[in-house]
């Protein structure tokens, strides 16, 4: 039986994507369960999901490299 292999790269990826998934359902939440507070709930899910991108894209940068 052979072993399935994935490339690195598209790991990463596919991780970076799950992560801002998982990050705008989070917020999607907090925002429908609090709709007082819906605006300034998805300005910081907004600079949470570029901090989430940002370093996902340094960890697809670093496997892209080695």
């Amino acid at each position: 039986m052979t072993r399935m292999t994935i490339d690195p790269m598209a790991s990463e990826i596919a991780w970076a994507l799950l992560a801002l998934g998982i990050t705008a359902l989070v917020f999607a939440g907090a925002a429908w369960s609090y709709p007082q507070g819906r605006e300034t709930i998805w300005t910081v899910g907004a600079a949470t999901m570029v901090a989430v991108a940002l370093l996902s894209a340094r960890d697809v940068r670093r496997v892209r490299h080695d």
